[in-house]
C-alpha cells in the first residue's frame, strides 16, 4: 500500500511506470532469476519515483485480481499473461502501465480503454511488435499492417471504410463492383483513394501529425477542420486535425518497412532508437547523452539484435541490458 509520504510526491512519469510494468511482467512470467530480483531491488532504491511506481503497480494489480477496480477479470488475466506470447510482451507493458495509472487518477473506472494497447486488443485486425500482416478484404483490396498497428474494417451496402486506430498500413485498392467509395479514417481526418496504392503512418501521440505517401494513383486528404489536398503518385503529405501540409516528394524510407528494413538518413539517434523499439518486445531506450548523434543506413527490422549490432559498429555506442527485454543504448 502507498505510504502517506508517497502520496505527497509528484506522480511517476509514464517512462517510470513502464519500467515498473517491465519488472512486474518479468516476475509474473515465472522466469525471473536471482539476478533479476537483485536488479529490480536496485532499481527500486535508485529513485523515490521508482518505488512509488512499483507500489502503485503491485497495489493496483492486486486490487484488479480481487475485482475491486471494475476491470473485467479476463482482461486482467490476458494482460498479466501476455508475456507468454513473446510478440505481445510490449502490449502487456503498455497495458500494465495504463493500469498502474488508474491509482494516480483515483478512479474505479476502466481507463485502459484510453491506451494504445487497448486499441490493438479491441481492433478488428492488429499486429504485435515485430509483426507484419497482409489482409485481402472482401472487395479485393489489400491492406498490409506494420508492427504494433490496428485497424477496423466496416463494409456496408453503400460504403467501404477502414479505420486506422494506430500504427502504419499500406492500402492497395481494388475497383468495387458495387461502386461503393472507400475511405480510410484516422484520428485527424479522412483519406479517400482515387484508385491507388498508398501508405498511412500514425505512430505518435498527442497532436503530432499523420503522414500519407502515395506510390500509385492519387488520394484526397481531408482534415477534421475541413482543409483538404490531393496527393499524386510520388508525393507525401502530413496533416493534423485542422490543417493539411503541402505535398512534397515522397521519401522512399516511408515504406521501407514493407521490405523489412528501417532506412535512416541522418536520423537523430533517439528517434532511430524509438522507431526500432516499435519492432522489439520489451523496452529499448536511448541514453539522453547521445542526443547529438545521427544515424544513416539500412537496418533489418526482422532481427533487431542485428540492427543494434550494426549500430554499435557505426557509432561510438554500446547496448546495456538489464534483462533481455530491457535494453538501453549508451555511450561506449
Amino acid at each position: 500500500m502507498l505510504s502517506r509520504a508517497a502520496t505527497m510526491m509528484a506522480p511517476p512519469s509514464d517512462e517510470v511506470l513502464e519500467e515498473a510494468a517491465m519488472w512486474l511482467v518479468t516476475f509474473e512470467s515465472g522466469e525471473a532469476t536471482v539476478a533479476d530480483q537483485a536488479a529490480c531491488a536496485r532499481w527500486r532504491v535508485d529513485d523515490p519515483s521508482h518505488e512509488m511506481a512499483w507500489q502503485m503497480m503491485t497495489d493496483t494489480i492486486g486490487q484488479l485480481r480481487q475485482g475491486l477496480v471494475g476491470v473485467p477479470s479476463a482482461v486482467v488475466r490476458q494482460t498479466l499473461q501476455a508475456d507468454t506470447r513473446v510478440p505481445s510482451r510490449r502490449r502487456a507493458l503498455k497495458a500494465l502501465a495504463g493500469i498502474g495509472a488508474l491509482s494516480l487518477a483515483g478512479t474505479s473506472g476502466w481507463m485502459l480503454t484510453r491506451t494504445a494497447a487497448y486499441d490493438r486488443m479491441a481492433a478488428d485486425h492488429s499486429t504485435g511488435p515485430g509483426e507484419r500482416r497482409t489482409l485481402r478484404l472482401s472487395d479485393g483490396s489489400v491492406v498490409t499492417l506494420n508492427t504494433a498497428s490496428a485497424i477496423d474494417v466496416a463494409y456496408g451496402a453503400q460504403h467501404r471504410r477502414i479505420r486506422l486506430r494506430a500504427g502504419e498500413i499500406e492500402v492497395h485498392t481494388a475497383p468495387d463492383a458495387q461502386g461503393r467509395p472507400l475511405v480510410v479514417a484516422t484520428r485527424f481526418g479522412t483519406i479517400t483513394p482515387l484508385g491507388t496504392r498508398f501508405v498511412v503512418r500514425d505512430v505518435a501521440t498527442g497532436d503530432a501529425s499523420i503522414t500519407v505517401g502515395v506510390t500509385a494513383g492519387a488520394v484526397r486528404v481531408m482534415s477534421e477542420g475541413g482543409a483538404s489536398s490531393r496527393i499524386d503518385a510520388g508525393q507525401q503529405i502530413s496533416f493534423g486535425s485542422l490543417a493539411v501540409g503541402d505535398p512534397a516528394p515522397m521519401d522512399p524510407a516511408i515504406r521501407s518497412w514493407i521490405d523489412g528494413m528501417l532506412v535512416a538518413r541522418r536520423m537523430p539517434l533517439p528517434a532511430f532508437v524509438a522507431e526500432l523499439a516499435r519492432y522489439r518486445p520489451g523496452l529499448l531506450r536511448c541514453d539522453p547523452a547521445l542526443a547529438s548523434l545521427s544515424v544513416s543506413g539500412a537496418f533489418p527490422l526482422d532481427d533487431t539484435d542485428a540492427a543494434l549490432a550494426l549500430l554499435e559498429n557505426a557509432l561510438p555506442v554500446r547496448t546495456r541490458s538489464v534483462t533481455p527485454y530491457w535494453v538501453t543504448v549508451v555511450p561506449r
